[in-house]
């Protein structure tokens, strides 16, 4: 249920703790942290995006100058497991597993896969000496599309598979057969999306130290999930967990790819105990371009809609393909985003009774893709707003009413939608009406036609979306993933009545240190000041899952709940006992023990604290315990859902095929905010990256695997001068499940920007009959598009 606290510093509009610190460029980052004695790494990678490893030779860069070491994929067999994502069979009978080895074993699979590993005195040294490494490879006929991957004869790039289909999953609830025969209108469409980087502004990065008198190894990592990492690197290098440390300093930026263990990760804390001494990896932007896994988004849809000739949705059919890539990112594995497009299609804000889907998830000899800002959402919504502008547009009616007309009310709150999925509250068809109040639509739409009287093409679009969050564990037990779902914190009180939260979440720019202190603060009746928050060290901090999925909130924010409240009780406890005031008439306020009726002020904190901490046990009962430290995991709800309207408005160029962007407004609703000025951060830098999506990025391959966008000058970014003030509206709909009524947000900004700046495109250019199927809308594209319109294609 929904508990409250003393609601002074939840919704307060509190200025980022962090800020100073980034400000003044004094965060540290994985390449500030300097150990005596480090050795740089670098690697030799393949130039093939398939091929077989016919023979390695690296006898002259170990001879080379200031190189330690030298290792292939023959070195290392012995020492460290492949990394293989593997889902119960039972609950995913149609998953294939592969190995996916730290180093290329007897053939690569894509352009840029580790061969081989210099290990040298410096970064500098050890690139020299990779170019001194000679492979001889076999070229193999490379799989370059989803197309081509699915011909019966397609080359293999896994043979034991028979096939190039890591996964399949079919869905069907309702009855989807009759929902399409009675329908008076069906619309159906192929979409495409691109393939793009998550780009954070802080590559991948590692350093490994082994401390050989203690038998313990420790690990610095750019990564969202600490103990995540240590859990997995005990598995892989069959090496104790309680002697391996795991520290996530400050990270420059995360959106899902770093919430993964990789190759690079592994084999750097394994080279720390080989050669003796620390070894540091940071992946340059060519790397991080052309060879990590932080690629993701690529579908292909084919998907179809049925109404009645009111506009009442009676069905939705979806064939989801995914390219994920040559291997499945460890350990959630890369079938996440074909199975979570599919599953999120009949999933809100409509009221969708009937519905078939089919995800299929297919390897090409590209990098490995993995979850990344929504993860399928951004493709889902794409699809279904598109379909709904489609379906208005056949039935004559307008599309902001035809989404009314299908949305959940409020009062039909909690709504079990069509995959038995309950959610819980909302405010969907308000966030709609916001939205279109905030543009006023009508007078958008009387623009817009003189607009085209003179030749200017003008269009709105709309993207709805239910964003699912803080996960539980039975929220992957469909796949056979029964962990991820808790969160730990540790509330610790000192003598002086400061407070220190440790939590096992982990914060890459999200403002965990301001919003947790916020929390704890609520509950303790303490200044934000008062609260410092520390995260990110699996040695100091409770175990914890890290950040991914918009879970840190809801859980990590749940368990700082649970465990100041308990603090709270005793602090509270003492104060009655010493005041003879009830204790349901005190309370914890500014510092102070107060007394409910009246305000009065008893006692500080502090003289609690310091009797508690330094004076007992002397002066306590005997059934009361010394200290003032309390530790919570918290479990959530199955699921909790944000829900919101992006709404974007655009002008585009005929000539050019440019899409200037005119207005993108959002409207949000993410349950009780702890802070508005974070959530409105989150909420920018999310429509930044969708604003990517749809107009700018995609990484391009040519037929032989090979990237054509290796670098910033070709791989396109929108920067400072792309992305306009977002304009930002907020309902507040506590969850009735969460504490504080909390809910997730952090993927929303990204996930319906897509949607909503393709339908403006196709607004604007209806009148050229233009069919918008295919994002990012580069210039290209929309020309392209524009000559189909005009030759009816």
């Amino acid at each position: 249920m929904t508990t409250v606290g003393t609601g002074k510093m939840v919704g307060a509009q509190v200025k980022r703790v962090e800020d100073p610190r980034v400000l003044l460029g004094q965060s540290q980052y994985v390449d500030d942290i300097h150990l005596p004695g480090t050795l740089g790494v670098a690697f030799v990678r393949s130039p093939y995006a398939h091929a077989r490893i016919l023979t390695i030779d690296v006898s002259t860069a170990q001879a080379y100058p200031g190189v330690e070491a030298v290792l292939t994929g023959a070195d290392i067999i012995p020492a460290i497991r492949p990394l293989r994502v593997e889902y119960d069979p039972a609950k995913a009978p149609k998953h294939k597993p592969c190995n996916w080895s730290v180093l290329a074993q007897d053939k690569v699979r894509f352009v840029g896969e580790p061969v081989a590993v210099v290990v040298a005195s410096d970064r500098y040294t050890a690139e020299d000496a990779a170019a001194h490494v000679t492979v001889d490879y076999e070229p193999l006929e490379v799989v370059s599309d989803i197309d081509q991957a699915m011909q019966p004869d397609a080359p293999l790039i896994h043979e034991e598979w028979g096939d190039n289909l890591m996964q399949s999953v079919d869905m069907e609830a309702g009855a989807i057969a009759q929902a399409f025969q009675t329908a008076d209108c069906i619309v159906a469409e192929r979409f495409t999306t691109g393939r793009h980087l998550a780009l954070p502004m802080e590559a991948r990065g590692c350093l490994a130290h082994y401390e050989s008198a203690l038998g313990s190894l420790t690990l610095w990592s750019s990564t969202q999930v600490p103990h995540l990492m240590r859990a997995h690197l005990t598995r892989l290098l069959d090496f104790p967990e309680h002697h391996i440390r795991v520290i996530a300093p400050d990270v420059g930026g995360g959106f899902g790819p770093k919430a993964y263990v990789y190759p690079e990760e592994v084999l750097l804390t394994f080279l720390a105990k080989h050669v003796g001494r620390p070894v540091k990896w940071i992946e340059d932007r060519r790397e991080n371009l052309s060879a990590s896994t932080l690629q993701a988004k690529q579908q292909v849809v084919q998907a179809e809609l049925a109404l009645t000739q009111e506009g009442e949705i009676l069905g939705v059919k979806g064939r989801f393909i995914c390219d994920v890539g040559a291997y499945s990112a460890y350990p959630w594995g890369s079938a996440l985003e074909a199975g979570m497009a599919a599953s999120a299609f009949p999933g809100g804000p409509y009221k969708v009774p009937a519905f078939r889907c089919e995800a299929l998830s297919v390897v090409t000899n590209k990098v490995t893709s993995g979850a990344y800002r929504g993860v399928g959402l951004p493709v889902s919504i794409l699809v279904m707003e598109r379909l709904l502008d489609l379906g208005a547009q056949k039935l004559g009616l307008d599309p902001a009413e035809l989404r009314l007309r299908n949305m959940i009310r409020k009062e039909e709150h909690p709504y079990q939608i069509v995959t038995g999925v309950e959610i819980e509250s909302g405010s969907h068809r308000e966030a709609l009406q916001k939205a279109l109040n905030m543009l006023d639509y009508q007078a958008f739409r009387a623009e817009q036609q003189r607009a085209r009287q003179h030749g200017r093409y003008l269009g709105v679009g709309l993207g709805c979306y239910v964003e699912s969050s803080s996960y539980s564990y039975r929220s992957f037990e469909p796949v056979g993933i029964t962990w991820g779902g808790y969160e730990s914190a540790t509330v610790r009180i000192d003598a002086n009545g400061k407070v220190t939260v440790l939590v096992g979440t982990h914060s890459h720019g999200q403002g965990h240190e301001t919003t947790f202190a916020q929390v704890a603060a609520d509950e303790l009746g303490v200044p934000v000041a008062d609260v410092r928050v520390i995260q990110g060290d699996t040695t100091t901090v409770p175990h914890g899952w890290g950040t991914w999925a918009s879970r840190s909130a809801v859980l990590g924010g749940g368990a700082i709940i649970q465990a100041s409240s308990r603090l709270r009780e005793k602090i509270l406890r003492t104060a009655s006992r010493l005041s003879e005031v009830p204790q349901d008439d005190l309370e914890l306020a500014e510092g102070q023990v107060r007394r409910k009726t009246d305000g009065l002020a008893l006692m500080p904190l502090q003289d609690i604290a310091h009797l508690l901490v330094v004076q007992a046990p002397a002066g306590l009962p005997e059934d009361e315990e010394p200290g003032l430290e309390a530790t919570a995991h918290y479990t959530p709800p199955p699921w909790t859902h944000a829900n919101a309207t992006v709404l974007a408005t655009v002008e585009v160029d005929i000539e050019t095929g440019y899409v200037r962007l005119l207005r993108l407004i959002v409207v949000e609703d993410c349950g009780t905010i702890i802070n508005p000025l974070v959530v409105d951060g989150q909420i920018q830098g999310g429509v930044a990256q969708g604003i990517g999506s749809a107009l700018y990025e995609q990484t391009v391959y040519d037929d032989n695997g090979q990237l054509l966008t290796g670098t910033l000058m070709d791989y396109l970014a929108p920067t400072a001068v792309d992305v306009p003030r977002v304009e930002i509206g907020h309902i507040e709909t506590p969850a009735p499940n969460t504490p504080h009524g909390i809910k997730g947000m952090g993927e929303g900004g990204a996930i319906s920007p897509p949607a909503a700046i393709a339908n403006a495109v196709a607004d604007a250019l209806a009148p050229l009959g233009v069919r918008v199927n295919e994002i990012p809308l580069t210039p290209e594209r929309v020309l392209a598009l524009i000559d189909q319109g005009r030759s009816g294609a």
